[in-house]
C-alpha cells in the first residue's frame, strides 16, 4: 500500500438552479436574495461565489447606498451546504484570494484551504463592506448563515 497522495476527482453536483442568488435594485437599495429555497438556502460554493459577485456589484455601484441580504422561502439559510445534491466542495472555482486550489489537497489541508477561501476570506470581506448592510432574516438562520 502506497502512502502517496492520490488527488480526489471533482464531483458532479446537481444544481437546481443556474442562479442561486438574485440581484435587484430599487433606487438606492440593492436587494441580494439567496434563492435555493428547496434546500433552505444552504450555502454551497456556487451560491457563495454568486453572493461575492453580488456584494461586489453593490459595493462598486455609486448609486447603491444600502444593501439588503435575504433568503427566499421559509428559512433565511441553513448555513454551509453539507449534504444537498448541489454540494460542490470538490469543484474548483476561480479563486478570489491568494490561496492554492483546495481540490488537489489531502484531508485536512483540503478542508482548511477551502474554508479559508470560501468562507473566512469572502465573509470577512463582506463584513467590511463600506455600505450599510441589512440581513432580512426569517425562519432559521443556522451555523454559517
Amino acid at each position: 500500500m502506497s502512502d502517496a497522495f492520490v488527488p480526489r476527482q471533482p464531483q458532479d453536483p446537481v444544481y437546481e438552479t443556474d442562479q442561486p442568488v438574485r440581484y435587484e435594485t430599487d433606487g438606492p437599495v440593492a436587494w441580494i436574495m439567496m434563492d435555493r429555497p428547496t434546500f433552505n438556502n444552504a450555502q454551497n460554493s456556487q451560491m457563495t461565489y454568486a453572493l461575492d459577485e453580488a456584494f461586489r456589484r453593490a459595493t462598486d455601484a455609486d448609486s447603491i447606498k444600502v444593501i439588503v441580504l435575504g433568503g427566499e422561502g421559509k428559512h433565511f439559510s441553513a448555513g454551509h451546504d453539507i449534504g444537498t445534491p448541489g454540494r460542490d466542495h470538490l469543484v474548483p472555482f476561480e479563486r478570489k484570494h491568494l490561496l492554492a486550489d483546495h481540490t488537489n489537497r489531502p484531508g485536512a489541508e483540503l478542508l482548511y484551504t477551502r474554508e479559508h477561501e470560501v468562507y473566512l476570506g469572502m465573509c470577512r470581506r463582506w463584513r467590511d463592506i463600506p455600505k450599510p448592510t441589512i440581513a432580512m432574516v426569517q425562519g432559521a438562520c443556522i451555523a454559517g448563515a
